[in-house]
């Protein structure tokens, strides 16, 4: 069996929905699932090859259908000085020391201190661990009436997005003739679209296949198998497992249960082992619904066992290679049951960070990169601050009346800052009282709008995030001094204050008509 490796360099921000609690927020995953890459290039054939009905096709009924080829799940890769470091997901038998920084394999090592999780991903070589977690953040947005396109006043939510500029990289495994036919169909390296709002401002990337390379035939050390040292199975994405009634039973015992189709009773014995639980379900274009929801084991799990000695070396190996070949359990054309064999097999681990090293051009910044760098920083802190205002509304207690809140918002889209305040001035006093009865922990909102400092906001979003500052300060560009731009982030926030209080004044009127 062989592999193409597939690199996916991400040149907008992504969305890979994923359910949250918020309701008001559509997550995402922090990998691209191979669903998703599956999904990508069998919409990329259709349409290469003009097909009405796909599942007709032989090259498409066999490499999306029938699993001649295995898509796996993408992760997140980061480029050193002289290599990249290709992450997985972290064996969730490694964890850190609460107040130290080792880490400790808990199948491996009998650990009295007080121990808590690793990162989400890693690379782990010799007795060295290096952690990441992809980069993320929440990007704020406006409901749109689907059918006019407008905007609505009402409506608010948040899309949270991987960021772009980040690489990810997934295997795509076949017979060799199987994956020569198809990296020929598709080009070495193309721009696709993928996750959700494609034909928005979301999910451009670019896709690149490697040259075809073949799979390992010894995956086992011979040594290891005549010192019967134990083996470690850490799966590297989630499994699904079915029972006898062909229900998902994400258990040790059906786990064991599959197992013993490889090498039969008795074969082997599980001593160890730390399994977690996660549900799956996703979308299916073609059905225009999601698939039924299934309990699956989560990535990261892992089993420590041992073979017994009516199991020759070749036996062994050749099970563990057809377990990292071809995974285990249902799914597996679709990503899932992917297997890492002794993935990590040190007692401790010393956590080293990855090091991204960019070198710094000499001379000044050209005028035109000041300015995209200019427009990045402002469209940043816009976001920033329609996210603050959106939340600030909430503490605020006895709101005016939605026809002022909306009054409110009209007078402000047409004055400047200091004309604001001194039209709040000359409102009715009945108007007036209702201001100054609006108030949060500290002020009233009549306060809260003449004492208002936009530098304040500023300088918080600054500090939650100095990458800002560095890039501010690498452009010589002063935001602080720029009137211009700080009066349009005094707009939008109390813009969006109104329009949160606003909503909420509306939202809690509809509750008590339904009383």
């Amino acid at each position: 069996m062989a592999f193409l490796k597939i690199k996916i360099k991400l040149l907008s921000p992504v969305i890979l929905s994923s359910d949250v609690e918020d309701s008001n927020l559509t997550g995402t995953l922090d990998y691209i699932p191979a669903t998703s890459i599956l999904g990508l290039f069998a919409a990329k054939y259709i349409h290469k090859a003009q097909l009405k009905e796909a599942h007709l096709d032989d090259k498409f009924n066999n490499w999306f259908l029938k699993e001649a080829l295995i898509f796996t799940n993408a992760y997140i890769s980061e480029k050193e000085e002289y290599d990249e470091v290709d992450m997985l997901p972290t064996p969730l038998c490694l964890k850190k020391e609460k107040k130290g920084e080792k880490i400790f394999n808990v199948l491996l090592n009998d650990v009295d201190e007080q121990l808590k999780s690793t990162p989400s991903y890693s690379y782990i070589y010799g007795n060295t661990i290096k952690t990441r977690e992809p980069e993320k953040k929440i990007n704020f947005h406006h409901t749109r009436d689907r059918l006019t396109g407008h905007t609505k006043d009402e409506g608010m939510f948040n899309y949270e997005v991987l960021l772009p500029d980040q690489v990810f990289k997934g295997k795509i495994y076949g017979e060799p003739e199987t994956l020569k036919t198809f990296k020929e169909t598709f080009k070495e390296t193309f721009f696709a679209r993928l996750g959700k709002s494609r034909n928005a401002e979301y999910g451009r990337v670019k896709i690149v296949l490697s040259e075809i390379e073949k799979t390992e035939t010894r995956i086992l050390e011979v040594e290891d198998f005549e010192d019967q040292e134990p083996v470690l199975l850490t799966l590297i994405s989630p499994c699904i497992l079915l029972n006898e009634y062909g229900f998902s039973d994400p258990s040790l015992s059906c786990l064991e249960y599959y197992l013993r189709k490889i090498w039969g009773k008795d074969s082997f014995k599980i001593t160890n082992c730390i399994l977690k639980t996660t549900s799956i379900e996703n979308y299916i274009s073609v059905w225009r619904m999601k698939r039924p929801l299934e309990t699956a084991i989560v990535a990261g799990s892992t089993i420590k066992l041992y073979f017994k000695e009516n199991l020759s070396y070749e036996e062994v190996n050749n099970g563990l290679l057809y377990l990292v070949e071809q995974g285990i359990g249902e799914r597996r054309g679709e990503g899932f049951g992917r297997v890492k064999v002794n993935m990590a097999m040190a007692k401790e681990y010393y956590e080293k960070e990855v090091n991204i090293t960019f070198k710094k051009p000499t001379g000044e910044v050209p005028e035109e990169v000041k300015k995209i760098f200019i427009s990045i920083i402002q469209e940043i802190f816009k976001e920033d601050t329609e996210l603050r205002a959106y939340r600030d509304a909430d503490d605020f207690t006895k709101l005016p009346s939605s026809s002022l809140l909306g009054k409110l918002g009209l007078i402000l889209s047409n004055l400047q800052e200091y004309d604001f305040k001194v039209i709040i001035d000359d409102l009715r006093d009945k108007a007036k009282t209702q201001i100054k009865g609006c108030r949060n922990k500290k002020y009233t909102l009549y306060e809260y709008i003449k004492e208002f400092d936009e530098k304040e906001v500023v300088n918080s979003i600054y500090n939650r995030n100095s990458d800002y500052l560095k890039l501010a300060k690498l452009v010589k560009y002063n935001l602080e001094k720029d009137k211009k731009f700080l009066s349009e982030l005094w707009r939008i926030y109390f813009a969006v204050l109104f329009k949160r209080m606003r909503q909420k004044q509306q939202f809690s009127g509809k509750e008590e008509l339904s009383k």
